[in-house]
């Protein structure tokens, strides 16, 4: 008995060591790809040990302001992929040497080096995993630049398929100031405003290249609670928590894209999770996701098995009413930068974000009596649209009527963004709305808010269409934003291709007659065909 024990045992321990042998490469570190940032230059991942001759080839492709140690520097999705047994490569696209570029230019650069990378694995297709922007710019390689014969399809995570509204915040009269001091007025957050990606689903989702490819979709709506637990061990903190709240009022996001943007009108949505804007594009939570959609039979499959969890889509998501939930204001200040506004009757709660080009040393809270209110303020460097500015958020409950100042202290002179959340009825009661993408009207339910006590005005800024002399130039157009009578803004006379970013400012008084005030974004854009979108 004891010799069949021992056999037993020895037995078990040649299995053990010969797994051993077989596993470990898969599981070591895969050496990170050649590559250092040069945009148009590209390398392919390890060989993995393990590899199956069966899978494809996975492509993947950065996102707005970042590079391709996105995949791997922060992040453990290559590695993953590796100990999975996937060959792999890597591509830099214009952002990673400079300034964002459009779907356009990233979108030809990528179309070339596709074919460049297909030559390299012969008799293999390769499968795009997108992140953020990347998608964009990846289905504008295949639809607009022809690179659908060499790519089976497409799987984005966390992609703007309708663009962003925090990219028309960066347009906004308010925030001009900021993002010309920390250099965000780029190519790739111009063709992120929302009327700009209306015009780009327009001339994609009908092209005859659209359907040549699969898409599958994933999106984040963890902006609230998710935490970057950085892999280099320096700890963990919030982040994207201030794009989420600002974003928060258009619904359910991942601190940068909405999960309603995340749909392709083309694609499949496969899953909605708990995941802020970093987190969508890691490897240990979504590598187990993707992995069913990367291969074409099994990504079919799995479309049929996970059809009844898709989420509906909509024709045009963004296409909607703003509801009148927020204040924005802005400015260069000095050394110290005052805001001050106000807060109607029966506000639930406020929250605010500070957003400036350095962190505050102290920031001031003054209730309208002349108290100086204690608060914890969150303080965070932002991730994406207003990349290299500091966030400082904070959440007062039941505050009281009237005027509020807040103050930052900084040791130099800057710039600065103030937005203010309103949880209240009032902002359930007013709205903005657009009627064929040339007049806007700001109205009321008529309960919370008596229409005729309104002050509204407008201020719209041009961003001529780009390719055209002087395109990085913001021009204010009062002479052809003309404010009449009932609230109402007649954009009619625009008619040169480019961007109309609208800020209104609302002013009035409540039923009780307590004044308030709010503002509004919304633009349209005009093609060179004279289309509104």
């Amino acid at each position: 008995m004891n010799m069949m024990k021992k056999r037993v045992l020895m037995l078990l321990l040649s299995c053990l060591l010969l797994w051993a042998v077989v596993a470990a490469p898969a599981s070591a570190a895969a050496p990170e790809p050649d590559l250092s940032g040069v945009p148009g230059t590209w390398a392919p991942g390890a060989t993995p040990s393990n590899l199956n001759p069966n899978y494809p080839v996975i492509l993947f492709v950065q996102g707005l302001i970042s590079n391709a140690g996105t995949w791997y520097k922060t992040n453990d999705m290559y590695q993953t992929a590796y100990n999975n047994g996937y060959q792999t490569a890597f591509v830099e696209l214009y952002d990673s040497g400079g300034p964002s570029r459009n779907m356009w230019d990233n979108g030809k650069l990528l179309a070339d080096k596709i074919v460049e990378i297909s030559k390299a694995f012969p008799g293999k297709k390769l499968v795009i995993v997108a992140h953020s922007k990347g998608g964009l710019d990846s289905q504008t390689a295949l639809v607009h630049y022809g690179a659908y014969p060499y790519v089976s399809h497409l799987l984005t995570l966390g992609s703007p398929h309708h663009g962003s509204q925090l990219a028309d915040l960066a347009y906004s009269f308010w925030a001009k100031w900021l993002v010309d001091l920390i250099g965000m007025k780029t190519e790739g957050t111009y063709s992120l405003q929302t009327s700009y990606m209306k015009h780009f689903r327009s001339i994609t989702d009908s092209h005859a290249n659209a359907s040549k490819n699969k898409i599958y979709t994933f999106a984040g709506k963890g902006w609230h609670g998710s935490k970057l637990i950085s892999l280099a061990g320096d700890g963990s903190k919030l982040i994207y928590f201030a794009g989420g709240l600002y974003l928060s009022i258009f619904g359910p996001n991942d601190g940068a894209v909405t999960v309603k943007s995340a749909h392709n009108p083309k694609g499949t949505m496969v899953k909605i999770g708990p995941w802020d804007h970093k987190v969508v594009h890691n490897g240990t939570p979504m590598f187990p996701l993707i992995k069913p959609y990367l291969t074409v039979p099994a990504g079919l499959a799995a479309e049929a098995e996970s059809s009844g969890q898709s989420v509906a889509q909509e024709t045009n998501p963004l296409d909607l009413v703003q509801p009148g939930s927020m204040l924005i204001r802005g400015g260069k200040h000095e050394s110290t930068a005052v805001e001050r506004f106000l807060v109607e009757n029966d506000v639930r709660s406020i929250t605010f974000d500070w957003i400036a080009d350095q962190p505050a040393d102290h920031l001031e809270l003054i209730a309208p009596n002349g108290e100086k209110r204690t608060i914890a303020v969150e303080v965070e460097q932002d991730q994406e649209l207003f990349k290299s500015a500091w966030h400082h958020t904070a959440v007062v409950a039941k505050p009281e009527q009237g005027e509020w100042t807040l103050q930052a202290l900084s040791q130099k002179p800057g710039a600065h963004l103030l937005t203010v959340q309103y949880d209240s009825a009032l902002s359930d009661s007013l709205k903005l709305t657009t009627e064929d993408k040339q007049k806007f009207l700001v109205e009321t339910d008529g309960n919370e808010l008596p229409s005729n006590k309104l002050n509204v005005r407008y201020d719209v800024r041009f961003i001529p269409e780009q390719g055209n002399p002087g395109k990085k130039k913001v021009q204010p157009l009062k002479q052809q934003a003309e404010a009449g009578a009932n609230n109402e803004l007649d954009l009619t006379a625009a008619q040169e291709p480019g961007v109309y970013q609208t800020s209104v400012e609302v002013q009035g008084v409540t039923a009780q007659g307590v004044p308030f005030e709010r503002s509004m974004l919304r633009s349209v854009y005009v093609d060179k065909q004279g289309g509104r979108h």
